[in-house]
Order: C-alpha cells, then sequence, then structure tokens
C-alpha cells in the first residue's frame, strides 16, 4: 500500500500538462501581478495592465479583502487558438486568457472578449482566495496551495472555497462581468429566454442546479442561470453584499454547508432565495410566448443556421454521439440527415463539401481555429481565420483570429476592413453587422449605418430581395426575431425564445427557438402584430469601479512596452504546495508521505521532493518533467533505506527512471507519438527494462458521451532487460452503437526471447494494471491472484456497454447518482510459460458503473466487477473499481 501511495505522489506532476502548446514568452513581474505573454501581445500588455488593475482594486473593495498572493496572468500565444480562460489557485494563484473569443461575439453579447476575460476570471481569483478560518489559514502557510490533505482523520482545507458550487462561482462570475460597460452574458437574449423557458418548465430546482448533470442546459445553466439567479440577489442585496459571499463562505473549516452560509450572508437558506428567484422571473416574464410553427427537428445542441440557394443547413446531435448535417430544402421542404463526425462549430458549404468551423490541434506545436473537414482535418487556407461567408465574387470574409483578441477584425480578401461587435452576414457583395458604441447598438450596411437601439445584443440573420435587414435581438422577455427597413425597426416574430432565423419567403421563415428540453427548428408565418422594438426590464447596473475612458480603452492601441524579460520554465519553477498522506499497517506500523511540489506558472515543467517512511523502509526521492518543448522528457531518482531487512530483502537500495516523448503527428482525430523511457525500480531486484514504443491513435468522443464514440489504437514496442529482448504490440478498437451502446475489441501480442519467473525475466502477467506505464512487456491479467512470467504471450478481447441515463439527483445529501451502465467482456489468453508448458484461459467479466457526484461537485465513476476464470485458483473474483473499467 505504501509503495502506491508513494507512486501516487511521484506521479502528480507527471502527468499535469502544459496549458499551453510550446511557444517562446516573456515576464513583466510587478509587486501584485506577474504578466506573461508572448511578443506578439506585447504592445497591449501596458492597456490591458491598467484595466486590470483597476478591476482588482474595486474587487478589494467589493469582495472584501486582498489577495493574499502575488497574481499571475499568462496571456497564450496566437499558436493557442481557443475560445476560453481559466482562474485557479492551484498551483498558483493565476489565471490564463487564451484569444480566439471572436467567433463566441454573439454568445457572450460583449465588446471585448480580452475584458470579458479579465472581468470574469478576476472575479473567480477572489472567490476562490479567502481563508476566513484558523485551520485554513494555519494549513495554508504550511501545505501552500492544495485543494484538501489529511492529518490522520482530520481533513485540512487550505483553499477552503474551491469546494464551493460552479452554481455560485460561474454565476456570480457571469453577473460580474456584466457590470463594466462591456456588455456579457445578461444582456443577451438567448440567456434570458433560456431562464424563462427554465423556470416556467420547474427545472430550476436545488438539486438540478447545484448537481453536475447531464440533461440540457448542462453546464450552461451554471453560467446564464447562474448569472440571472445572482443578479436577483444583486438587486435585493446589492454587489458588495453578494461578492462579500465567498468571505463569509471561507469562515467554514469544513466548507461542505452552502445553506447555512447563505442563511449567514442573507438571511435565507439557498433553496429559499431559488423558489423566490423562480417565482419573480415568472412574475416578470408572465407574458413570455413560445414559438408556435411546424417543428421540423430538435437537437441538443446549437451552432448558427446557413443558407445556400434554396438550402438551410446547420450541425444537430444528442450531445453523445457524433453530430449530423440537417439539410432543409426550402422550396419542397423536404430534409435529410448526413452523417461524419464534424467538429461542433457553425457550418459552411464550399464547392458542396461541408465544413465546420472550429478550434483543434494541426500539429503537436499548434491549435488552430479554422475550416475542419467530416474527418476533422483542416481545409487548407482558412488557418487562423473565423469565416464570416463569401460574397458573390468568391472573395473571403472573415475575422482574422490573431488580431481580433480584443474586438472581432473583419478581412475581406485578406484586405483589413473594419470593426465587428458581431458576427457579419454577407449578402452578395454587402456586409451587415452591429458596431457597439456605449449602450447603443448600431445595424450597418458595408460601411453606412442603417438603424440603432439600445442594447448589447443582436446579429444579422438574413436579407431579403427588397433590401430589409432580418436580425435578432433581444425582447422584452427574452430573444426575438426582428426586420430592419427605411430606418425603421420592425418585430417580426411574437415569440420571445427565437434565437436564429433564416427566410424560406418573404412571409415564412426557418427559426431555431430555445425550450426547457434543448433547441427546436420550426417553419413558422413571419407576423409583425407587435409592433416596434422592446427590450428587457432591469438591465444590470453598469456600477462597477472603472475609469470611463477605460471602458471604452483600446487595448491595441500602441503603448510603450512593459519592462519584461524572456520566459524561462525552469527559473520560474516555484514552489507550490506540501502533499502528504498519513496510513496505518499492523506490520509497516505508521506511515507518513511527504511531497514538496514546484511548478512554473504555464505548467511546462514541475519539479517534487519526496520523502517516505514506515517502520520497514525510507525512501527519498525526487522528480523533474519538462514539457515546455516538443521533446519531452523527465525523470526520478529515489533511495531506499531499509529498517527491516528480513522483510524487504527482495527491494534495492535505490531506483530511477527516465524518459524521453516526441509527439510526430496531431491532425485530424490522429495523435502518434514515441517514446523512450528506462526503469529501475526499487520494488525489484532484477527488472530494469530500456522500452522504446509507437502510439498511433484516432479517438472521437462527442459531447457528454460515456465512453469514447469511436477509437482506433496501436501501440507497438521493443523492450530490453538486461540480456532479455522483448516486443509485442496491441490493437483497440472501439464503436458506439445506437442507444448509448458500445462494442470495443482488443487484440495483444507479447513476446520474450527468455523467461525465468525467479529473476523476473520475461513477460510480466499482473492481476492489477502495473504502476510503472513504461514497462510495456507486462499484461493486466484480472482474474489471477499473483504475479507470473512468460514467454509468449497472445490475447484477445471483446467487449459491449449499454449506458442508462437514469439518474438520482440530491442538494444537501453528498452523493447523487448521473447515470449507469453495464458491461461484459470476453477475453482468451494463449500463454506460453516456458517452451514446454502452454496454457489457454478464458476470462468473463460482468460489470456495472455508477457515475456519482460527490458534494455536487466531483465526478467519481464507481465500477463493480464480477471476473470468473475456471482455470485459475480463485476461479471468481468481485472486484470495486473507481475510474472506467470498460
Amino acid at each position: 500500500m505504501q509503495k502506491f501511495l508513494l507512486f501516487l505522489t511521484l506521479l502528480s506532476h507527471w502527468l499535469l500538462s502544459a496549458v499551453v502548446v510550446p511557444d517562446d514568452y516573456f515576464i513583466s513581474d510587478d509587486k501584485d501581478i506577474a504578466y506573461i505573454y508572448g511578443e506578439e501581445h506585447a504592445s497591449l500588455m501596458p492597456k490591458m495592465k491598467e484595466y486590470q488593475e483597476e478591476i482588482v482594486e474595486g474587487y478589494d473593495k467589493e469582495f472584501g479583502f486582498k489577495l493574499d498572493d502575488k497574481m499571475t496572468v499568462g496571456l497564450a500565444s496566437s499558436h493557442n487558438q481557443i475560445a476560453n480562460g481559466f482562474s485557479t489557485q492551484i498551483p498558483f494563484n493565476m489565471q490564463l486568457f487564451y484569444g480566439a473569443g471572436a467567433t463566441y461575439i454573439d454568445y457572450f453579447s460583449s465588446s471585448s472578449w480580452l475584458k470579458t476575460l479579465i472581468i470574469h476570471e478576476t472575479a473567480h481569483n477572489f472567490q476562490l482566495n479567502p481563508k476566513e478560518n484558523f485551520l485554513s489559514k494555519t494549513s495554508h502557510k504550511v501545505l501552500g496551495n492544495t485543494p484538501v490533505s489529511f492529518l490522520g482523520p482530520l481533513a485540512l482545507f487550505p483553499i477552503p472555497n474551491v469546494l464551493e458550487n460552479s452554481f455560485v462561482l460561474e454565476g456570480n462570475a457571469v453577473m460580474n462581468e456584466s457590470r463594466f460597460g462591456n456588455g456579457g452574458r445578461l444582456f443577451s437574449g438567448y440567456a434570458l429566454a433560456e431562464v424563462v423557458a427554465m423556470a416556467k418548465a420547474g427545472e430550476i430546482r436545488p438539486e438540478l442546479m447545484y448537481n453536475e448533470t447531464l440533461e440540457f442546459p448542462y453546464g450552461e445553466k451554471f453560467y446564464l442561470i447562474g448569472g440571472f439567479f445572482h443578479q436577483f440577489l444583486v438587486e435585493r442585496y446589492g454587489v458588495e453584499k453578494v461578492n462579500g459571499y465567498f468571505k463569509t463562505f471561507a469562515t467554514q473549516a469544513f466548507p461542505f454547508f452552502s445553506n447555512a452560509m447563505f442563511i449567514k450572508q442573507y438571511g435565507k437558506n439557498f433553496e429559499v432565495l431559488l423558489a423566490e428567484f423562480v417565482e419573480e422571473i415568472k412574475s416578470k416574464h408572465a407574458d413570455f410566448t413560445p414559438t408556435n410553427g411546424q417543428v421540423l427537428a430538435r437537437s441538443q445542441i446549437f451552432v448558427p443556421l446557413n443558407k445556400e440557394d434554396d438550402e438551410v443547413y446547420t450541425l444537430m446531435g444528442d450531445n453523445k454521439s457524433a453530430p449530423k448535417v440537417f439539410v432543409l430544402n426550402t422550396k419542397s421542404m423536404t430534409s435529410n440527415f448526413k452523417q461524419g463526425s464534424w467538429r461542433v462549430g457553425e457550418l459552411f458549404k464550399l464547392n458542396g463539401v461541408y465544413y465546420s468551423q472550429a478550434s483543434a490541434k494541426t500539429s503537436p506545436v499548434k491549435i488552430e481555429m479554422g475550416l475542419f473537414d467530416k474527418e476533422g482535418f483542416r481545409l487548407k487556407g482558412f488557418e487562423g481565420k473565423a469565416l464570416q461567408g463569401f460574397t458573390a465574387l468568391g472573395k473571403a470574409v472573415y475575422f482574422d483570429v490573431p488580431k481580433s483578441i480584443e474586438t472581432p477584425q473583419v478581412y475581406v480578401d485578406g484586405e483589413f476592413y473594419t470593426q465587428s461587435h458581431s458576427s457579419v452576414y454577407v449578402d452578395k457583395e454587402d456586409l451587415y453587422y452591429f458596431k457597439q458604441k456605449g449602450a447603443e447598438r448600431t445595424l450597418y450596411k458595408n460601411k453606412t449605418a442603417l438603424v440603432s437601439f439600445q442594447g448589447h445584443y443582436g446579429f444579422v440573420t438574413d436579407v431579403d430581395g427588397q433590401g430589409s435587414v432580418y436580425f435578432i435581438a433581444s425582447s422584452e422577455h427574452g430573444s426575438t426575431a426582428y426586420k430592419a427597413k427605411n430606418g425603421q425597426i420592425e418585430r417580426i416574430s411574437l415569440a420571445d425564445d427565437v434565437i436564429d432565423l433564416k427566410l424560406i419567403n418573404n412571409n415564412e421563415a426557418v427559426v431555431v427557438s430555445i425550450d426547457a428540453h434543448g433547441y427546436a427548428y420550426s417553419k413558422i408565418k413571419l407576423d409583425t402584430s407587435k409592433v416596434g422594438f422592446s427590450r428587457p426590464k432591469n438591465l444590470p447596473k453598469q456600477d462597477g469601479q472603472l475609469n470611463p475612458s477605460l471602458q471604452e480603452a483600446d487595448f491595441l492601441s500602441h503603448e510603450k512596452p512593459l519592462d519584461a524579460k524572456a520566459y524561462n520554465s525552469f527559473e520560474e519553477l516555484k514552489y507550490s504546495s506540501l502533499s502528504q498522506a498519513m496510513s496505518y499497517g499492523e506490520e509497516e506500523g505508521l506511515g507518513i508521505d511527504l511531497q514538496a511540489n514546484f511548478a512554473d506558472p504555464l505548467l511546462q515543467n514541475s519539479l517534487a521532493f519526496v520523502v517516505s517512511h514506515n517502520n520497514e523502509r525510507d525512501i527519498a526521492g525526487l522528480r523533474y518533467d519538462n514539457v515546455a518543448h516538443r521533446l519531452e522528457y523527465g525523470g526520478a531518482v529515489y533511495g531506499f533505506f531499509k529498517n527491516d531487512e528480513a522483510r524487504i530483502s527482495d527491494k534495492r537500495e535505490s531506483g530511477y527512471e527516465a524518459y524521453l516523448k516526441l509527439p510526430l503527428l496531431a491532425s485530424g482525430y490522429w495523435r502518434a507519438e514515441t517514446t523512450l523511457a528506462y526503469t529501475k525500480d526499487y520494488d525489484t531486484l532484477y527488472r530494469e527494462p530500456l522500452t522504446f514504443s509507437l502510439n498511433v491513435l484516432n479517438t472521437k468522443k462527442f459531447g457528454l458521451s460515456k465512453y469514447v464514440n469511436s477509437l482506433n489504437a496501436l501501440e507497438l514496442f521493443g523492450s530490453s532487460d538486461r540480456d532479455v529482448s522483448m516486443f509485442g504490440g496491441s490493437y483497440g478498437f472501439k464503436h458506439d452503437l445506437p442507444w448509448q451502446s458500445y462494442l470495443g475489441a482488443k487484440i495483444t501480442y507479447l513476446k520474450s526471447n527468455k523467461v525465468n519467473f525467479f529473476e523476473e525475466k520475461g513477460i510480466e502477467l499482473r492481476d492489477n494494471f502495473n504502476a510503472l506505464q513504461s514497462d510495456k512487456a507486462t499484461l493486466n491479467v484480472p482474474s489471477f491472484s499473483a504475479t507470473s512470467y512468460a514467454q509468449e504471450v497472445k490475447m484477445a478481447e471483446l467487449s459491449l456497454s449499454k449506458v442508462f441515463d437514469a439518474s438520482l439527483y440530491f442538494f444537501s445529501f453528498p452523493l447523487s447518482l448521473q447515470r449507469e451502465a453495464i458491461y461484459a467482456k470476453q477475453r482468451v489468453y494463449d500463454i506460453d510459460f516456458s517452451n514446454t508448458t502452454q496454457r489457454t484461459y478464458y476470462e468473463s467479466t460482468l460489470g456495472t458503473e455508477l457515475d456519482l457526484v460527490l458534494f455536487n461537485k466531483l465526478a467519481i465513476p464507481l465500477s463493480f466487477e464480477w471476473v470468473h476464470n475456471k482455470d485459475v485458483v480463485d476461479q471468481n473474483k468481485l472486484r470495486v473499481l473507481f475510474g472506467s473499467s470498460f
């Protein structure tokens, strides 16, 4: 057991992945905030720094404290074209921004992607940072930035607020992002329509909001419903009371009691306040009108509609299998689906072929946005471009992604055209889009302003033959469709749940609406009986502390760059945390494991010092891993000191390991890498393999599918261990079937030129997974009860699984059930233990797997399986496993 615990600690940093692909960075280190960025972003850093410092100053007052540690802010280079950002306290008080958010300009209803990230992620740093109880403060001084540690049976939480729920964390951050004159998701008609639809359907309940659920609207509820809930709290209690909640939550030494903290902060528990929020939404939006039309299709995912001649098309899916292209002929009103493996994103049709717009790895050192075909391969010529459409002359209209880190920069055929605050609709040679100035949103045709309204949400969806411009914008109760003509705005739908539209003719349209169960695609008649433009009441107050000049600040304006130096990941290694574990065994006595963890802010390298003690032995060692370059490398060395020679005479007095890993391929869904590893483990007197391996795999996993939807995996290796030569390989196949069923198959062949049980020579057969993953000459045989060695091994496996979506969620009880699976596996082993001993084994496995949610937040797969093999001593085994077993 101690060996296993030690191995987990040694591996903890090895398994850590860098948060950026390899590239060159600079670091500007100030007293309170350190900035890490690429040379391409040097000119925008001064304004960004000034903007963020003022946000931090305002949050100091509203959250009621100052951050107790320097904050590190990273801005990923354009080799990381991802529309995302994150904030964390582990391993440091830090945040990282990715700049490819231009394609989300309509969804976020904001003017600047970078400002949205700064406001939102900095709120997270303040939410997670406080330690307002003695145990957390004291343990943090010793243990550093670790989420939990155990002193015997006593759990310590040095960062208590990491246990707070995502509904509160993300909801509060969305509320804050909408307060600083930059728009935000609380201005989105889409978001309001979702909240109202969910409230009216009775789906906003404590157990559904707090748990990680697998039903619509999935994780989006944390942001949108959570955001409107926190806006409700702000209107009732004020922003300082709402932001001050996190300081109150951190007063708990054992941070599990949300209701108690809500009562302490607001005088009412969460369940009561959520119910009052729902009633207020239903009352304010009693006149909310759903779409009434001919339903053509439904989907659990949404990307914008597109149109070519009489064909309207988009991607649809169940969020658990590969999305399909939905094609509607608007003349015949017939539709069909096209199968493929498209990445989820807006669909475009070029030369009769459908491509989706997405971000993906296109090489081991580059993540790019572009157009990808149905097998996930990027279309050349569109890398780093967020396509908007083509003019009649075939000129591409697109956002230049690297240059659109703050606001979308529109290019036409390689030439800069304008800046936009919405997606661009291309009709013949004309471009239609919105620009934002303060709270006013203006519709443009090319560079001519057509009409304006108050709001931050609006994007063009179609243009008719008379030049009328159709667009989606807010209604008083959600999102609806409008028409702009001759400087006037006319509402063309009675519904408040319309989030997209394409014309069929001047009187009919295909619309997408949102409800409590997903997205509906319907044919409707246009209705102009509701006159004029309407907008929601009680929009968020713009009360965030921010100099008015900074609200409109252009980060891209040239400024004197910050004082900075080249970023060296090794030099930036800093102490992060002390991991510790205690155990007790009758023979081992009291066991203590300690690991001091060091990392750099970009997680490009890590260092760990480990000591472990029990009555039998003492271990001291260190491990270093580096992924700062394409060639990854690392190693470990440790000494083993025997306290009880009689019991552990089969152990070495030292051990070490080293590896080199080179990714060869990252394109489409394909990945390939080679690894050279040498291991001399202390847990044996003999085995010390030098192994070269090649892994090639194609993996497809869509949405919230429990298992991979498609897998083709090939592994080949050659290994030398003293005077023994070994080689082998395996091929694995998996594919989804209808109704969340999955089929799998695997074949393995392993061969050694020598075998000797006493000297641990040959192919190792274990009853559990080998801790040393670099030792490829090993095979897990669950039905075996002890380790043995063979000269030649052949294995074939067939597996089948079925997933069920029966769920049972609780708010107060700490454990909930997401879904279940049952699975069966049949294996056949043909094993030559020596030149004279050959055996065949038939191993059957039946199992069930439960996806559990602990403390409303932590997903834990728990498996129970029965393993039967009539030709071994222990013919029947019952195993309990944490983690997926299929």
